[in-house]
């Protein structure tokens, strides 16, 4: 039972390599975005499986009834907020101290915290409402959410968290 969804993330491996080889270009020019992609990427799939954890547990006791899932998303969205916020800050501050640059008059120098900020705080709350949201679908679909979620959740957010942030960069920086 478990083949089908492995495989499912191992699809979606080869996906986020593939979409992270069309922003080679960007990668070129500015390397430093190499040096945050595993951050970005085991951020946003740390919170996604702390949330999707939560939510499988919670079916399977009864303690998350489908008829809340406004509501669990809604708090599973705050969190998501305030931790992305928190991180993202953090992690901009960090790359800011870094300097990424030796010339602190590049335009790089002040820009790459901003993407990493914006791309950690944005991964981070995106996946935090996946985690809650994809385990209850799965539910109301009649697939097992304990087998299925982790592979769903973690594949998703990478694929959508590389994306964002070499799209953040993209407009940002170049």
């Amino acid at each position: 039972m478990r083949a089908p969804w492995l495989f499912a993330s191992c699809v979606g491996g080869a996906t986020a390599a593939y979409l992270i080889g069309l922003f080679e270009g960007e990668l070129e020019q500015f390397a430093a975005l190499t040096a945050f992609i595993p951050v970005i990427m085991g951020m946003g799939g740390n919170i996604g499986t702390q949330s999707s954890t939560i939510i499988v547990r919670g079916l399977a006791t009864g303690e998350v009834d489908m008829q809340d899932r406004w509501k669990v998303l809604r708090r599973e969205f705050a969190t998501g907020t305030a931790l992305g916020g928190l991180y993202g800050v953090l992690l901009g501050v960090f790359a800011r101290l870094r300097h990424w640059t030796t010339d602190t008059g590049s335009p790089y120098f002040v820009r790459l915290p901003i993407v990493v900020m914006l791309a950690i705080a944005g991964n981070m709350i995106l996946a935090a409402s996946l985690g809650a949201l994809i385990p209850m679908a799965l539910r109301r679909m009649r697939i097992d959410p304990a087998i299925a979620t982790g592979p769903v959740v973690t594949t998703s957010i990478d694929v959508v968290g590389i994306v964002f942030y070499f799209m953040l960069a993209r407009v940002i920086l170049f």
